[in-house]
């Protein structure tokens, strides 16, 4: 029996042999799933070539440099290069940097600054920012998907993440890796009680986008579930730190506000400026009617063949809304309420623009799949993703709108 017993790992060596598990996995997810795209952006450059025959802007004369460069990535760039500007005498229908949040930018900044500085220092300064980024990102889902409940399946969750049709935005210079990042270590420290690295976390989401501060919703549900525990019978008074690391989201955008009421007179022109990129509120009501309209008279493939980019949005949207119910009856209803904060204002404000980008981040959606999808049939949702993602990252990657 002593013999026996001296061949059981300790625990350290248990949680250091998972720990490296964790890290293998995720970087293995980015790997496969990021190399992959990025060769079928080149290729799809080269052989369907950009709609409507050229590329709108080019900066270097490699394709493959140019390649990272796409739509928002930018805005980033031009922020991260030359800092926020404003003009107060332009209409509103005129697009202005200051509606994206600095988070990234800075980052990039401070990267490619150390790098040389050049323009292709930027570029790839910001490219590898978000694969770093995405790769630490999966380690936390997974941790907070083995945290609750998801166990052998964590890794499932990763994969299916890695290869969502809308995950082409991990490996562009965009903040979707940054905030998974953000909202998932928040959530996840939380959870353990580390408040302190819960509201740095949290903070960060908050200074990376718009909608960061929705964040602040499912946090400040945990906190008031932890104050009952601790009593039992009645809530009992959160200590300081708690109460600042679930407002912490909140904070992150205060911050930002703060510096464009200085800056530009107005804490909330970054709100306003979005009506440049045609978010105005239409309602879900509106959005239902609209599409339902097309449909009836086209029939889907109609639909899909007139709105191939809206047509895609909107599965992805369905996904997020159909998965928020299982979400909320297995990890928690504040998981699933902060996915809908996430998905239906902006759907309500702007219709399916960028609603697949947006649902690439819920990822509590991808720890319930893997959990509901049986072992034998992942291969396959994965493979089916990952077609989907291919034809998405042809599209975004030759200018066709996706973003």
């Amino acid at each position: 029996m002593a013999r026996e017993l001296d061949t059981v790992p300790p625990p350290a060596v248990i949680a250091s042999t998972r720990r490296a598990d964790v890290l293998k996995t995720a970087v293995a997810a980015v790997l496969v799933s990021r190399t992959a795209i990025f060769l079928v952006g080149y290729l799809a450059v080269a052989i369907f070539g950009y709609a409507n025959g050229r590329p709108p802007v080019r900066d270097f004369e490699s394709e493959l440099a140019n390649l990272p460069s796409r739509f928002d990535a930018r805005w980033y760039l031009q922020i991260a290069q030359h800092g926020y500007a404003y003009d107060r005498q332009a209409p509103p229908e005129v697009q202005q940097n200051i509606v994206f949040f600095p988070a990234f930018p800075v980052a990039v900044r401070a990267v490619a600054t150390i790098a040389g500085g050049s323009a292709l220092a930027f570029t790839i300064a910001g490219t590898l920012l978000s694969l770093v980024a995405f790769g630490a990102a999966l380690v936390y889902v997974q941790a907070f998907a083995r945290q609750v409940g998801a166990g052998g399946d964590a890794d499932a969750a990763v994969w299916l993440l890695a290869f969502y049709p809308f995950a082409i935005f991990y490996g562009a210079i965009y903040t979707e890796s940054f905030f998974l990042l953000a909202a998932a270590g928040a959530l996840y420290h939380f959870t353990r009680g580390e408040d302190g690295r819960a509201a740095a976390w949290g903070a960060v989401a908050g200074l990376t986008r718009p909608n960061g501060f929705l964040l602040a919703a499912p946090l400040t549900i945990l906190a008031v579930r932890r104050g009952w525990r601790r009593s039992g019978i009645r809530s009992t008074p959160l200590s300081t730190r708690t109460i600042l690391a679930a407002l912490s989201p909140a904070i992150g955008v205060m911050v930002y506000a703060i510096y464009l009421w200085q800056s530009t007179g107005d804490p909330l022109i970054w709100a306003r400026g979005h009506l440049a990129w045609g978010r105005s509120y239409q309602g879900l009501l509106a959005l239902v009617v609209d599409r339902y309209h097309i449909i009836a008279n086209g029939g889907l493939a109609g639909y899909f063949a007139a709105l191939p980019h809206d047509a895609l949005n909107a599965l992805g949207a369905l996904f997020a809304i159909a998965t928020a119910w299982p979400v909320a009856r297995t990890i928690g209803s504040e998981y699933a309420l902060w996915m809908l904060l996430n998905i239906l204002p902006p759907l309500a404000a702007g219709g399916l623009i960028s609603a697949g980008r947006f649902s690439a981040v819920l990822f509590p959606s991808f720890i319930w799949l893997a959990t509901a999808v049986p072992g034998r049939h992942r291969a396959a949702w994965i493979g089916a993703f990952a077609a989907l993602q291919a034809l998405t990252a042809a599209m975004f990657y030759t200018w066709r709108p996706l973003y």
